[in-house]
């Protein structure tokens, strides 16, 4: 059941999703979607699953492309009945609604230009931490540790806080007086 200030009837459910995916403006996959909606208690998760498939039956919604069959954009006509559906939609659940994708959203940047990759090696483990800016490589670093425990912590530490490892690590590289110890 939803939370209170949640949508109880399946119209009101259907309008919630149109509007979501009108305010997105982007193909969101259906993880998203459902993180979203479920965020704050809005609607209760099999309603939203019925939801989906009477919008995606009807032609409101649709899979993005064949390659992407977990993702859902809204169509032309579903832009013409979400207009409809929105004024009917309390402020308090379109407030949450667009708070919620704002999170998520930044959520997806920040997953997008943050990642780690842990794969086996001979001696161990091998843990590769990497940060991404506009296009951009800020930060990439490989390192080696004895177990598979070890580099998800390790990988783990990076995601948690990984601009403190740019700063240490930019400390370390512009260190002067670290430079002419070793030059002497």
């Amino acid at each position: 059941m939803p939370e209170l200030g949640g949508l109880y009837e399946m119209a009101d459910v259907k309008g919630l999703i149109l509007f979501l995916l009108k305010e997105a403006d982007c193909v969101l996959e259906e993880s998203r979607l459902t993180d979203i909606l479920m965020e704050d208690g809005l609607v209760e998760y099999f309603d939203y699953k019925q939801a989906m498939e009477q919008l995606l039956l009807t032609g409101l919604i649709d899979i993005a492309s064949m390659e992407e069959t977990g993702s859902y954009r809204i169509t032309e006509q579903g832009r013409e009945v979400e207009m409809e559906y929105e004024k009917k939609i309390p402020y308090n659940v379109r407030s949450k609604t667009l708070d919620a994708l704002k999170r998520n959203l930044r959520r997806q940047k920040e997953d997008d230009q943050i990642f780690t990759e842990i794969a086996p090696s001979p001696s161990g483990y091998s843990v590769c931490c990497n940060v991404r800016e506009g296009g951009e490589t800020m930060l990439s670093y490989e390192v080696l540790v004895p177990d598979q425990r070890t580099a998800y912590y390790a990988a783990e530490r990076f995601r948690a806080n990984p601009s403190l490892y740019y700063q240490k690590i930019m400390e370390i590289v512009l260190d002067e007086d670290l430079f002419k110890k070793n030059e002497d």
